[in-house]
């Protein structure tokens, strides 16, 4: 740019053609300029002169020789000048081809001055000084970014030997790796482990550019402590369960009573209308009131308990004995029957539950009208229904649907609470069963859909 050129350019004094060497060598020493120009004010330089001209005259001829700036003077060739316009990179290649050779300036189609090859020089020093920091600075960037990641990586040899890696990296072998050849293991693919830091965090590992061919290799270390904290969640989550339910159980009669009842899993006949039984879940109830519990806890993670009208206890409580009275018919795998005629319609169950449940646990009425009427639909509610029961009595009827389905299908179930809102996908092993379902608990709209 013009900026950088001017930076770089430097103005001449004019000595005129008649001028003695003494005057020549007077201007110079006076402007501290190794190089001026010969020629008349207001027109374009004829020439320049160099000290080294003056000092060739003076030895060859002395200060006395009738010699003038214009007999000395060398002429200004058109391919000596260039353009303030020009940036540093052309004025850089000029300054190299002309192998020491003076390069002029030109403004407005005039030649004013020279480019300094001292000041181009100094230029270039500070940019490279600027350049270099940069580097160092981007270096260190990435060094801080290369630590805080949360991968652990490291570059290796084929022989083992680690040739860089981050703190992470570090610390994970540190404390998995005892030698040379468990490297070398791992980069020939031959290793499986999952590897322990600070007793807390698990990782395992990949490798990229480990093939005979090439001379290193990179590790990656990936965090899985979430994952492997999940397989040992699922592995203990129904023990766990199952213990958290017992403890919450006022009687242990309660347990044994659910455990005792099975549920079937079945294929439906839309033609007939009949069901095939394909499997008998033992202790099916009891599985079946831990999986309503989870679907609470997990409502109850996304806040809907803190709506005015709902109550985390006696959803609970109806949870735990709203099928205490359930009674099912004994049957095998395969048989085909009419699910009307052999299942006992669900409202008797439920208003034997309710019974018990008030008259030996004295439960609170809203967990006596709850279990009373899960089987209902709402149209169907008594007229002594209390109205403020409604969010609870849609929300724990879309739960206990929900938990047979995970139960007795291996549906997977994904909730959103939103607000009073809710939207759930349910997708089963019988594609029959797939539905998206959305409720408002206030208002009780309700919309289903097959996926």
């Amino acid at each position: 740019m013009k900026k950088k050129l001017m930076d770089l350019y430097k103005t001449l004094p004019l000595v005129p053609p008649d001028a003695g060497l003494r005057e020549v060598a007077e201007t110079m020493l006076n402007n501290k300029r190794n190089l001026i120009f010969v020629g008349k004010e207001s027109e374009e330089p004829q020439g320049y002169i160099t000290c080294m001209s003056v000092l060739r005259e003076l030895i060859n001829r002395g200060d006395r020789a009738k010699v003038t700036a214009g007999d000395i003077a060398v002429s200004i060739e058109t391919n000596n000048i260039i353009e303030l316009t020009k940036d540093m990179d052309t004025v850089v290649n000029l300054l190299c081809k002309r192998m020491g050779l003076p390069l002029f300036a030109s403004e407005n189609d005039r030649v004013t001055g020279m480019v300094s090859p001292e000041e181009v020089i100094g230029k270039l020093a500070k940019l490279h000084k600027e350049e270099r920091q940069k580097r160092v600075n981007v270096e260190q960037i990435i060094d801080n970014m290369f630590n805080i990641l949360p991968l652990g990586i490291a570059l290796v040899t084929k022989d083992g030997e680690i040739k860089r890696a981050n703190k992470l990296a570090k610390e994970i072998m540190k404390e998995n790796l005892t030698s040379s050849d468990d490297m070398k293991a791992i980069i020939r693919n031959n290793y499986q482990k999952i590897f322990v830091s600070g007793g807390e965090s698990y990782y395992r590992f990949f490798v990229t550019g480990g093939d005979l061919q090439d001379e290193e290799a990179m590790i990656i270390f990936v965090d899985a402590t979430a994952e492997y904290n999940l397989v040992k969640r699922l592995e203990n989550a129904r023990e766990e369960a199952e213990t958290a339910l017992a403890i919450m159980l006022p009687d242990h009669r309660i347990e044994m009573r659910l455990k005792s009842i099975v549920e079937y899993m079945d294929e439906y006949d839309d033609e007939t209308g009949k069901i095939k039984i394909t499997g008998v879940i033992k202790n099916g109830v009891y599985k079946h009131v831990i999986n309503i519990l989870k679907l609470v806890a997990d409502a109850f993670k996304q806040g809907l308990m803190e709506l005015p009208g709902m109550d985390k206890n006696t959803i609970v409580s109806a949870t735990v004995l709203h099928d205490i009275a359930k009674v099912q018919p004994t049957l095998k795998v395969g048989d085909l029957v009419n699910p009307k005629e052999v299942f006992e319609q669900g409202y008797l169950h439920a208003f034997r539950g309710a019974s018990i449940a008030k008259g030996m646990y004295n439960v609170k009425d809203n967990v006596y009208y709850l279990i009373k009427y899960h089987h209902h639909d709402e149209k169907e509610l008594p007229n002594d229904f209390p109205d403020f029961l409604l969010p609870m009595f849609r929300f724990f009827r879309l739960i206990d649907g929900l938990s047979a389905g995970i139960t007795r299908r291996g549906s997977n179930v994904k909730m959103k609470v939103n607000d009073t809102r809710i939207c759930v996908a349910e997708k089963s092993n019988f594609p029959l069963y797939n539905r998206r379902v959305e409720i408002d608990l206030y208002s009780g709209e309700y919309i289903s859909e097959r996926l």
